[in-house]
């Protein structure tokens, strides 16, 4: 039981790192071709439906993300003081 629990919760912890890593890292407005050419900009357009629709996600599946991990780190914790051996 122990070693379950715990396999749950690391596995739970590194979806929701994963989660974080790809949908926060979406978050950015900067033009990154022009910007590695050394002609950056800051550009922040009017946005669409769509793109207000996409970020709106992007920002729920980073918090389900860190949601994951607390859950996760909560099992791992969980396993090691209240399982029996």
């Amino acid at each position: 039981m122990k070693a379950h629990l715990n396999t749950v919760g690391i596995a739970l912890t590194l979806i929701g790192a994963l989660l974080i890593w790809f949908f926060l890292g979406e978050l950015n407005f900067a033009l990154k071709d022009e910007y590695l050419k050394g002609h950056g900009a800051l550009e922040v357009p009017n946005p669409t439906p769509e793109d207000i629709k996409k970020l709106k996600r992007n920002i729920f599946l980073s918090r389900m993300g860190m949601a994951l991990i607390v859950v996760g780190g909560f099992l791992e914790i969980l396993s090691n003081y209240y399982c029996e051996p």
